[in-house]
């Protein structure tokens, strides 16, 4: 499998002690939900390097599984770029195999007006290029400066999901105030998820990996799913 990838998009800063995951390290002898991803600096985190298996560390990824916990999840590859759109990810994912595909995508089609029907377009070729019997698709972080249309995205995503029988989590949930805002603390720019933002957005999107029916999934596609 050819995974290429991109960087840019800061969220917050290095953490030395915050672990790295390395893309196809699946536990030896465990089995293991494997997940490919398509994103944008929410999932990169300013990583120069994704196309190499490694993310930046304030990406999401980096917290799907419970610290402590068995390393359940593992993380083997697909597609992530600072400042991308959904188009660019249709256009820059590759073939691949995994349990599932986790999206999140959005935040920068909306900042550049991008209409829902053409991101959802867009979106709907992801599962036809990543073979996963489960597609997860997440909310969008709040955007502190375009609550409205944030709020009407999340929605349109929950609706998209609906209609092409994926999996919707509101992953971004435990980021928004009362406002629909960012949470004191979780954000340094009021878009982009910092390391404490991303443990909340990683363990949500982790536990819905772990859902029963995901992980029934996962016992019937074999031990080697990119085999």
């Amino acid at each position: 499998m050819t995974v290429i990838a991109g960087l840019l998009g800061l969220s917050g800063g290095p953490h030395a002690d915050q672990p790295v995951p390395q893309a196809f390290a699946v536990p030896a002898g465990e089995a293991a939900v494997t997940f490919m991803v398509a994103g944008d600096s929410i999932t990169a985190a300013g990583s120069a390097t994704v196309s190499s298996g490694k993310l930046g560390e304030s990406s999401w990824v980096n917290f799907v599984n419970a610290p402590g916990a068995p390393q359940t999840l593992a993380w083997t590859g697909g597609w992530a770029l600072g400042g991308a759109q959904s188009g660019d990810m249709a256009a820059a994912l590759r073939h691949g195999k995994a349990d599932a595909l986790v999206i999140l995508a959005g935040t920068n089609d909306l900042a550049h007006g991008t209409g829902h029907q053409t991101i959802s377009t867009n979106l709907a070729r992801l599962p036809a290029i990543v073979q996963a019997p489960v597609v997860l698709l997440s909310s969008v972080p709040p955007r502190d400066g375009a609550v409205e249309s944030t709020i009407a995205y999340n929605n349109f995503l929950r609706t998209l999901a609906d209609k092409h029988g994926w999996m919707f989590v509101d992953a971004a949930a435990g980021l928004r105030s009362e406002a629909n805002t960012f949470l004191p603390g979780l954000s340094n720019d009021g878009i982009h998820p910092n390391v404490e933002g991303a443990k909340i957005l990683g363990a949500a999107i982790g536990q819905a990996l772990t859902t029963k029916p995901i992980m029934a999934i996962a016992d019937t596609t074999g031990a080697d799913p990119l085999g």
